[in-house]
């Protein structure tokens, strides 16, 4: 019943739910009438630029490995818009988000004669969320912020920790064009007395952060400084590194996310279990911080979906996260030849995205796909200095003939956009009959 946005608004009855709409009031009074759920959940706050579901995902396996119940709450889906909201693994299922729908419908209603406008749907999803995190208690709920952070939809919480995971560019018609801004509204979920953790290592943006946990009264715990990772090696699918903070030395931690930004992510995750378990007082064992971390995955991210041959997805969609891919490619494949499928919302700085994927890619397809946002395959391929390239403007054409390029050895990449991804996943279990 709820695969998209779109079914979720047709059910509230919300024409505009699409439009982007900046600022917490609304959810603020959409929690008061629903009895603020919010309150009632334990939860970690999670903001940055990249790593977010990453970090996020590590912390979810280690808690889980040791016994715990852990509720999710990550942005953008993939597939299924009930990816967004999960209980140990699990989608909400299509009932329970009816149930809370319902719940929601004649609110929505009050809050538009209020004056307040429509929910974005995001906001919607959202609220949804925390009932639902009310409603099962989880022992801790994970929550990553939509956009930025201070005006976020999600910051309406109190949470144990905070996380911003780094700064970059992304969303600069929004946030603003300096890291200083950008940092700023990451910044945001910073709450009075509540730990912070970040891996931001630019001067200006951690400056920004330092300035607001001082102001806050929150300790700041960052990674190079407080905490520390060290790696080790890296191999096909795999990393290991050491791992140190006040609390505790790790040494020969394996992960199955490959990159150096995922072992600072995991470095990120490994000080949150620190502060749980000797601040908080929480149980939570060496074996199972272990274990849990190593079996940590998340779709969509450095993605192996087929071996022979290698059809790697990987939802990198700003400079920074290209450039962490294209750096994770060459120490995990080095000298392999890369076949690349791009594609990319138009209002991303695409063209400092493709000079990374240039210099390690044998050749570049270029495609686009059913989003709003969503640039024009002939607008990529123009911009592009690769030799070797070529485009189709239908997404389906183009992975099939990107598919048979190439030869057994080598690394097939898709990436530039999570809304891609997931509708190159969708068109590739559609082939498997899946």
């Amino acid at each position: 019943m709820f695969t998209t946005y779109d079914d979720i608004n047709h059910q509230l009855e919300i024409s505009d739910a699409g439009e982007m709409k900046m600022g917490i009031e609304r959810m603020q009074s959409i929690l008061r009438k629903l009895g603020n759920p919010e309150t009632n959940v334990r939860c970690i706050h999670v903001a940055g630029t990249n790593g977010k579901g990453s970090t996020i995902q590590m912390l979810q396996a280690i808690l889980r490995e040791q016994g715990y119940s852990v509720g999710t709450f990550t942005s953008p889906f993939l597939m299924n818009v009930k990816e967004h909201i999960q209980l140990n693994g699990e989608w909400i299922s299509d009932d329970e988000l009816k149930q809370i729908i319902m719940k929601m419908k004649p609110l929505v209603r009050e809050l538009e004669k209020e004056g307040f406008g429509s929910l974005s749907e995001f906001e919607a999803v959202a609220a949804a969320a925390y009932v639902f995190f009310s409603q099962c208690s989880p022992d801790l709920c994970l929550i990553e912020t939509g956009l930025g952070g201070r005006t976020d939809a999600t910051n309406v919480i109190l949470p144990l920790l905070s996380i911003i995971t780094n700064i970059g560019y992304d969303h600069v018609n929004l946030l603003g064009t300096s890291l200083t801004e950008i940092a700023g509204h990451k910044a945001g979920i910073i709450k009075p007395s509540v730990p912070v953790l970040t891996g931001a290592d630019q001067s200006e943006a951690l400056s920004v952060i330092e300035k607001t946990a001082l102001k806050n009264h929150s300790r700041c715990y960052r990674l190079g400084k407080e905490m520390y990772t060290e790696r080790i090696r890296a191999k096909e699918g795999k990393e290991v590194f050491c791992y140190r903070s006040p609390y505790s030395n790790r040494n020969l931690m394996e992960i199955t996310m490959p990159g150096k930004h995922q072992v600072n992510n995991a470095g990120l995750a490994l000080m949150a279990i620190d502060l749980l378990k000797y601040e908080r007082g929480w149980e939570i064992d060496e074996e199972s911080i272990r274990n849990g971390i190593k079996k940590a995955k998340w779709a969509g991210r450095f993605e192996t979906v087929n071996n022979h041959p290698k059809i790697i997805m990987d939802g990198a969609h700003n400079p920074e996260g290209i450039l962490a891919l294209a750096e994770t490619l060459k120490s995990h494949f080095p000298g392999k030849p890369i076949q690349v499928l791009f594609a990319a919302l138009k209002d991303k700085d695409t063209g400092s995205m493709l000079k990374p994927l240039e210099e390690i890619s044998s050749s570049i397809t270029f495609t686009s796909f059913k989003h709003h946002r969503a640039d024009s395959a002939r607008s990529l391929y123009e911009k592009s200095t690769m030799n070797e390239k070529q485009y189709d403007e239908d997404l389906e054409a183009a992975l099939t003939k990107f598919l048979k390029r190439g030869k057994g050895k080598d690394i097939f990449l898709i990436t530039g956009s999570l809304y891609f991804i997931g509708e190159c996943k969708n068109f590739l279990q559609k082939l498997n009959g899946k």
